[in-house]
């Protein structure tokens, strides 16, 4: 069922992005932004991390797919520290990264994972962020059910979750989001459909239902806050989950996957599989979403669009890896 509400408020800028002649994004794994609006691209095509200014003039790339740097880039975040975290879900790692690429900290042990689902950091983590005081939290989503807060230094403070559908439990803990205004933490809970809400210490405070598959979220100057989901769509809500807009539920689906308005291609998914493959096969045009993956807001209130772009069975969305939305 198509239902869009709040679509009209928001122009998508299509072709923003100004990469050098010949570099492509693949698929466009995280999007962040720092606080003077750059916009911090990490993708996984050739050039891992590019940076671009507010009007999508290229700034600067680096990393490289290989042994020293990136296995298979996954989520990124700026700190208001001005750092970079990435976290990488095949080499099992964490890394802290000056604004120009320089190296400041791994944690976790390329290419070594904890055991499945052991609590043990880290399986397979999705997302890395840093709270106002340093602190690091790791969400480690694919091969276990975990949040890991680490102290700047790096060192494993504490832990929380387990597999399931309860308060505090997850089922693909998909990326973690810290609003310094109140030092609340927002973690996607992917399969389970929801974003659960959290104290820095680890407390439940809440959940938003009625996602479907919730990737990322993070908030805007406005205090909405922006929703990318798996499933083709984007949400806006406020703080008491009340929905502003939503719009991609109109992209066809291959019809083994859609039918009567049931979408099968929702299912109960265990964490240790979490692509949902085979749902568009073609482009549904700009300002649309095969696969949204991460999301950021800036401080103008438009926002980026993230999709790992299905280019596993051969759909590579080019320039609209990313897209960049605007309030009209």
């Amino acid at each position: 069922m198509d239902v869009e509400i709040g679509r009209d408020r928001y122009e998508v800028v299509d072709g923003f992005f100004q990469r050098p002649r010949g570099w492509t994004f693949v698929e466009v794994a995280d999007v962040g932004v720092d606080r003077d609006d750059n916009v911090y691209v990490f993708c996984r095509g050739t050039h891992p991390v590019m940076i671009f200014d507010r009007e999508g003039r290229f700034l600067d790339a680096w990393g490289e797919l290989g042994q020293n740097s990136f296995t298979f880039p996954h989520g990124l975040s700026v700190g208001l520290d001005g750092f970079v975290y990435t976290a990488d879900s095949r080499d099992h790692t964490v890394r802290k990264w000056t604004n120009d690429g320089k190296l400041v900290m791994t944690l976790g042990s390329a290419h070594q994972n904890a055991p499945a689902f052991s609590g043990k950091p880290f399986n397979r983590p999705t997302h890395a962020t840093a709270a106002p005081n340093g602190d690091i939290y790791v969400s480690d989503g694919y091969g276990n059910a975990r949040i890991h807060c680490f102290s700047p230094a790096g060192e494993l403070k504490f832990s929380w979750g387990a597999p399931g559908n309860g308060p505090g439990e997850f089922n693909t803990v998909h990326s973690v989001f810290i609003d310094d205004s109140d030092n609340t933490l927002y973690a996607a809970d992917r399969y389970n459909n929801r974003v659960q809400f959290f104290t820095l210490a680890g407390a439940y405070l809440g959940e938003w239902t009625g996602l479907r598959l919730p990737q990322s979220v993070r908030k805007g100057p406005d205090g909405a806050f922006h929703v990318a989901e798996l499933a083709n769509r984007v949400t806006v809500l406020d703080r008491a989950g009340t929905v502003l807009a939503r719009w991609g539920d109109s992209v066809d689906l291959d019809d083994d996957f859609a039918t009567g308005g049931v979408d099968l291609a929702l299912p109960d998914a265990p964490s240790r599989h979490p692509m949902v493959r085979g749902r568009v096969h073609n482009d549904p045009g700009p300002g649309l979403f095969c696969a949204p993956h991460g999301i950021a807001v800036d401080s103008a209130g438009s926002f980026y669009v993230a999709e790992s772009s299905e280019s596993w069975i051969g759909l590579d969305r080019g320039s609209r890896s990313v897209q960049k939305f605007i309030r009209k």
